[in-house]
């Protein structure tokens, strides 16, 4: 409630602000000149509204008589009117504003006797300019209040000193959750992805240019944002509202749309570099863009290269060690050590000091793994890019797209821990194994392998994606038809591992290992450095596992007026699209055993066939009023059957200057061909097992209490083919308000309800805890007579639901443009009400809404109640300057420590980002930039798994400073 009050106390201050400024703003264009080929009046009303990002709506049928010359549009005062009057000059043609971006072209009184001869006839042709509608296939003349929508301009992206989409997104307040990583430590594998709403990535559909993409993050399970180079990008479009009634699976959190360059003309070149105030993270990147516009054809071609340099844990003094007390927290580190746990049979508990000698092993002998891993991974990727359209007529337009990436990324991890109890294989010790001088058998040993050096992790990304097409008019109708063809090819090697079968057999007396046998006979009971080169010959290993996507796809879409009510035009849309998906993914695991130190993901095999369609309408029932708009999807799977999904929205303009929307949607998420076909596969995971605890005879599930050193143990995971899709079901509404007294100045609240049933997952964490208090699952959680873990069995399983209720508050004020220069002001406000979670069907819900669960647990990651930034930016004719603060909300995490349940509360975060870019020409443009000004470190998450914070919602790297410049040709 203290949230609630702090974000109306906000909102009430800024709208008291704004209604005290009586002057008004017009819209602007980012560009010092507009550049327009020669070309007829609605084409280059096109290309004037895609760059200065305003939607122009034309009766083409009038505008079309008109042939202008190529021509250079002064800029200056940057406000769109001006420009429009230009290109308008001595043409019978006037302007109207219809909303905050969009305009209207009408023709005026006086036209010669041909023109209004034309303009007596039924229209021919209605052509909505600028930007997309995200969210419809419809050519909407409401575009402002359509449907909940951010937009990111390739100015306001430059604004963000960003250099991958990745980077660009993570801080949005919509954005939350599971949200973006380029940099996972413990598990990275080089990808990043997106999630909204505080959902998983896998329910946020991502589109190029308004199109499904492959979901290529690894194993096929999300879109894979490192793999769309943000060098191409005109804009992003983020729709926060359930879309699957118009683009089908995934669409349940909502769709970031990334909008690639088209219009492009010239040469352009452009270099950045960028480097923490520790003199790591150091990240370049550079572009080369050519564009050329022909009579009737337009053709550009792009090449990019990437880089971001590594910041190690050791390097942060809140990563440093995974011993995080010094900060409040709790001993992370692992019982692992290079001088070996060594358990007899007596029940004491061993160290190797120095060669035969030992003593009493203690909870302060634990491992330190960060002072080898890295936090924050070096990538590298080199992306080229080739668009081309051709006007067959002045109808009829051909085009064709391709994109090809390659992305490389290498991290590193703390050398291979063995447990010889618990890991993979038969590792127990024999009693006349040459290196054993206690005349037992052991069965517990758990050692650090420091002489094989720190594990080295490569994983290696191409894809390719192909898009071509034809699009055109027939009378008010419009349609496309379109054909793609993506592909990925992921590869990963995780070096300095052990292989269980060698180790096993090195293990064991002599009359199994020996010389003849090709055997070397292991020493883990010495301390370090007591494995030689000869050992380390025997038992390194390299996993290697490889992953290909593919997608085949077409699709035939259609929009136009249906007819006319009496209150207004009805459009409509329709559409049909079948495309096929194939996932194949291999290890070289040992005979199903995953080499120790790494995790083999499991071989898949599986392929589907998808055919939908779909249609949308909008109904006016009120002229200039009111709306009635719907959407329906029909999709049939090859291999889980067939679902249909509606979407119904109404939309209320009682004032020209006031919106209003109220909507349901139906959506869905498919199984992934991972999340159906994967095989089993094994990894040491990080989990907390309630049986360690002093309570442990207290509780279910707990033959007795088990070993409270350990923190690690064997899971297996894998898919299962019987899943059914995840189901959801979403209300939004929102209020829009653009007060004409005030131009420039825009609001909206946008409210948001989402249930979501039958969801897919495999939390090891839940199921252990389910297990120890419960006595549930015994099935998939095995424990020996000790009560240790054995192994969890982990697949995949429709288990519950979650209920998700918030909203968002948008502020923005474009200021007059005087002597001083352009100032804009912006707030953005993200508030989670409530997240009910059920684990599984029959358990009680919980409540969520600003916790923290580490996802690497099986949680939900980061959830804050509030996230919001606010920025302040300011142009003048040669200037621009940025400042924007991005704030993340308190959250609470629960842990056990000493057997009690304790509560820490994950601090507020709040860091500064700054911009100053100068312009002296049209042609040039310098910037310099610093992110977190004020070096302002990720606040303490105690059960984080990796570097004591949570890496999906803040920056560890802290103050980075960056320079970049381009120049057009």
């Amino acid at each position: 409630m203290g949230n609630f009050l702090t974000v109306r106390l906000w909102a009430k201050v800024f709208l008291v602000f704004l209604l005290s400024v009586s002057r008004a703003a017009a819209a602007l264009c980012p560009e010092p000149k507009i550049e327009l080929p020669a070309s007829s009046l609605p084409k280059a009303l096109i290309s004037l509204g895609k760059q200065c990002q305003i939607s122009i709506l034309v009766q083409t049928s009038s505008a079309a008589q008109y042939t202008l010359v190529k021509q250079s549009l002064d800029t200056e005062q940057e406000e769109f009117e001006e420009v429009l009057e230009q290109l308008l000059q001595g043409l019978p043609f006037a302007y109207q504003r219809t909303g905050p971006s969009s305009f209207a072209i009408t023709p005026i009184e006086g036209l010669s006797p041909k023109l209004e001869q034309q303009l007596n006839s039924p229209p021919e042709e209605v052509t909505v300019t600028g930007q997309s509608l995200t969210g419809s296939h419809l050519r909407h003349y409401q575009l402002d209040d359509y449907a909940p929508i951010d937009r990111l301009s390739r100015e306001q992206l430059e604004l963000t000193g960003a250099q991958t989409v990745a980077d660009a997104l993570q801080f949005l307040p919509a954005v939350s959750g599971n949200s973006t990583s380029t940099s996972v430590s413990q598990e990275d594998d080089g990808t990043a992805t997106v999630s909204l709403r505080y959902l998983p990535a896998s329910n946020t559909l991502v589109l190029i240019n308004g199109r499904r993409i492959i979901g290529d993050g690894y194993s096929g399970e999300a879109t894979d944002l490192n793999t769309i180079p943000l060098s191409i990008v005109e804009r992003v479009e983020i729709l926060k509202d359930g879309a699957s009634a118009v683009y089908g699976s995934d669409a349940i959190a909502g769709v970031i749309n990334i909008i690639l360059r088209r219009d492009f003309e010239g040469l352009s070149m452009n270099s950045y570099y960028g480097q923490a105030h520790e003199g790591d993270r150091e990240t370049e990147s550079h572009y080369l863009t050519w564009g050329r516009q022909g009579e009737r054809s337009h053709l550009m071609f792009s090449l990019a290269k990437y880089a971001q340099g590594a910041v190690m844990s050791r390097d942060r003094n809140l990563s440093e060690s995974a011993d995080s007390r010094n900060f409040g927290g709790t001993d992370k580190r692992s019982s692992a050590t290079p001088e070996g746990f060594i358990a007899l049979t007596n029940s004491s508990v061993l160290t190797s000091s120095s060669p035969e000698t030992y003593r009493s092993w203690s909870l302060e002998d634990r491992y330190n793994y960060s002072d080898y891993t890295s936090a924050i991974t070096p990538i590298e990727s080199n992306s080229v890019y080739l668009s081309a359209d051709f006007d067959l007529s002045d109808s009829t337009l051909i085009f064709a797209e391709v994109m090809g990436q390659y992305t490389s990324a290498e991290s590193t991890k703390a050398p291979t821990p063995v447990f010889t109890r618990f890991d993979n294989g038969d590792l127990t010790i024999a009693a006349d194994n040459i290196y054993n001088p206690f005349n037992q058998t052991i069965t517990d040993v758990r050692k650090r392998i420091t002489e094989l050096g720190p594990r080295i992790q490569e994983n290696r990304t191409r894809s390719w994606r192909v898009n071509s097409g034809i699009k055109g008019a027939h009378k008010q109708w419009h349609w496309e038809l379109i054909s793609s063809l993506h592909h990925t090819d992921k590869s990963e090697k995780l070096s300095n591992l052990i292989d269980p079968l060698a180790l096993s057999q090195g293990l064991k007396g002599p009359t199994i290992c020996n010389l003849d046998s090709g055997c070397t006979p292991i020493n883990l009971l010495g301390p370090s450095g007591s494995i030689n080169s000869e050992q380390l010959d025997f038992i390194r290993g390299q996993s290697s596992n490889r992953s290909q996507t593919r997608m085949e796809s077409a699709s035939f879409i259609a929009d136009g007026p249906l007819g006319k009510n009496r209150a207004g035009e009805i459009l409509a849309a329709i559409g049909l699209e079948i495309r096929h998906e194939a996932l194949s993914t291999n290890s070289n695991d040992q005979n199903g055993l995953s080499y120790i130190g790494g995790h083999a993901p499991g071989a898949t095999r599986g392929s589907r066939t998808i055919k939908e369609t779909f249609a949308e309408v909008s109904v006016p029932l009120q002229s200039e009023k009111l709306w009635l708009d719907g959407a329906m999807r029909l999709s049939s799977y090859s291999d889980f059957g067939s679902t249909y999904n509606p979407k119904l929205a109404l939309r209320w303009q009682p004032w020209s200057d006031l919106h209003l929307r109220i909507s349901y949607a139906s959506g869905f998420r498919a199984p992934t061909l991972t999340d159906m076909h994967q095989q089993g596969y094994q990894s040491q995971e990080f989990i907390f097992d309630p049986c360690t605890s002093d309570s442990a005879s207290l509780l279910a599930g707990c033959p007795a209490q088990s070993d409270s050193a350990r923190i690690q143990y064997l899971t297996e995971f894998g898919g299962n083919p019987n899943l059914m899709p995840e189901t959801s079901e979403t209300l939004t509404a929102s209020l829009a308000w653009s007060p004409r007294q005030i131009e420039g100045l825009s609001t909206a609240i946008e409210f948001f309800n989402i249930q979501q049933d039958d969801v897919i997952g495999s939390s090891p964490q839940f199921l252990v805890e389910q297990n120890a208090y419960l006595g549930l699952f015994s099935n998939r959680v095995t424990r020996d007579d000790r009560g240790e873990i054995t192994k969890i069995l982990a697949t995949r399983i429709n288990k519950g639901r979650r209920t998700i209720q918030g909203y968002d508050i948008a502020l923005r004020y474009n200021l007059p443009v005087d002597n001083f220069g352009q100032l804009d002001l912006a707030v953005n406000i993200s508030h989670m009400l409530s997240y009910l979670n059920q684990g599984a069907t029959g358990l009680p819900e919980e409540e969520l809404a600003g916790t923290f669960i580490d996802t690497t647990t099986g949680g939900t990651g980061s959830l804050p109640k509030l996230k919001a930034n606010a920025g302040v930016y300011w142009s003048n004719e040669h200037w621009k300057a940025g400042y924007t603060a991005h704030f993340v909300g308190n959250m609470e995490e629960t842990y056990l420590h000493n057997d009690q349940s304790l509560t820490h509360r994950i601090k507020s975060w709040l860091s500064h980002d700054a911009q100053l870019s100068f312009n002296p020409t049209d042609k040039l443009r310098l910037a310099i930039g610093v992110n977190n000004l004020f070096n302002t470190p990720p606040p303490l998450a105690v059960t984080a798994t990796d570097n004591n914070y949570d890496y999906r919602t803040y920056d560890l790297a802290g103050r980075y400073w960056y320079g970049s410049f381009s120049i057009k040709l």
